[in-house]
């Protein structure tokens, strides 16, 4: 018999075997002493290409250990949902501890939602646990008819685990979901688009001299005053619906936003920051955000 040795801590050796023993038929068996000392039973020696070969299989397989592919939630689950599979843990209800949601919002649509395990030192999540992608189906005037909600449930190892969970809810067989998920998404959209653009404000603003309390006190004012087209847009998505008008279709508070020429409030509207790109003021992002 010959023996060759190759050094690497391989933990799913039986896979590992079947793969250099189905690309160099001289291989017959491959051991594992101590934690990365690889030892090749050989049938005879091999050619210069086949060592090569071998070195490339040793140096790019992609090793799995079965242990690490254990979705996290598992081990963070309280003792009586832990025999549950772990599509049916409540991560909201059945964990050991809280966790910390992270959430993607567009126009109003919480588009995903990551779920991590803690803060690190400049708080910001860590350790992702579960995955939430969530994707709307909206008619031609905008109600939505369907939500398909994608959970993916990350592993020990950080990997995405394959056995994903897909629901669809269907708004239309009850159409007043319909018009609920529209209040909603509007009420959202109204609180979600306010810390945006204080920052934005405060990135255009502050260079020109203005104090962070001046510039939340202009951001106040400026919600007092849109107060009742923000309240209008939630409670009826009020919109112009005089079919004389050139604006006809569009939402009352973007027309709003269009046409305002208060100097107390073109001095930041017109302007972009940083966090914008430089280029999209935050009035086209304000009346964007709302051309829903």
């Amino acid at each position: 018999m010959i023996f060759i040795h190759k050094t690497r801590n391989i933990s799913n050796l039986n896979r590992f075997q079947d793969e250099a023993i189905a690309l160099i038929s001289k291989v017959i068996c491959v051991i594992k002493f101590n934690d990365d000392d690889l030892r090749f039973t050989l049938s005879e020696e091999l050619t210069a290409q086949e060592e090569q070969d071998l070195d490339d299989l040793v140096s790019n397989f992609l090793d799995n250990d079965v242990e690490l592919q254990i979705p996290k939630i598992i081990s963070i689950a309280k003792a009586e949902a832990k025999s549950k599979h772990f599509h049916n843990i409540d991560y909201k209800k059945e964990l050991t501890q809280a966790l910390i949601p992270l959430r993607t919002v567009s126009q109003g649509e919480v588009t995903q939602v990551r779920w991590f395990k803690s803060l690190d030192t400049q708080m910001q999540p860590v350790d992702m646990v579960i995955k939430v992608d969530i994707s709307y189906q909206r008619d031609a005037t905008g109600f939505a008819t369907s939500r398909t909600t994608t959970r993916t449930w990350i592993n020990e190892d950080e990997t995405e685990n394959s056995e994903l969970k897909v629901t669809t809810k269907y708004y239309f067989v009850n159409p007043s979901d319909m018009i609920d998920e529209g209040l909603r998404r509007r009420k959202l959209l109204v609180s979600s688009v306010q810390i945006p653009t204080l920052t934005f404000m405060s990135e255009a603003l502050m260079p020109l001299g203005y104090s962070q309390e001046a510039v939340v006190l202009r951001g106040r004012a400026f919600m007092d005053e849109y107060e009742e087209y923000f309240n209008r847009f939630i409670d009826n998505s009020s919109t112009i619906t005089d079919p004389a008008s050139p604006d006809v279709g569009m939402k009352t508070i973007v027309v709003k936003l269009r046409d305002e020429d208060n100097l107390s409030y073109t001095e930041w509207l017109d302007k972009s920051s940083p966090s914008l790109g430089g280029t999209t003021t935050i009035r086209q992002y304000l009346m964007n955000e709302f051309s829903i």
